[in-house]
């Protein structure tokens, strides 16, 4: 499949979070993004750290257990290549 070809997809098939267990004390999700694409994404049940890679800005770290709910709620209205962690995550501000 080229680039440009968008998997066929039925109008079955569930998008968003399609399961996820816990190893190694990471949550690993397996994801049907709203395009079709599916990808398994992997982070640490305490959370991580959120910096833009462009600026080195850092924001608020993330929570394992939010960031799960927030591919809940939102892998089924986007692509993998349109979420960012950095859209659900405050710039941190300056000590």
């Amino acid at each position: 499949m080229n680039k440009n070809e968008m998997p066929v997809v039925g109008e079955d098939k569930k998008f968003g979070v399609l399961g996820y267990r816990i190893e190694n004390n990471h949550y690993v999700v397996n994801i049907r993004w709203k395009d079709g694409h599916e990808t398994e994404e992997h982070f640490p049940v305490k959370g991580f750290p959120v910096v833009n890679p462009e600026t080195g800005a850092v924001h608020d770290p993330i929570e394992g257990k939010k960031a799960l709910k927030i591919l809940e709620e939102n892998a089924d209205k986007m692509t993998a290549e349109e979420f960012s962690w950095l859209n659900f995550s405050d710039l941190r501000k300056k000590r």
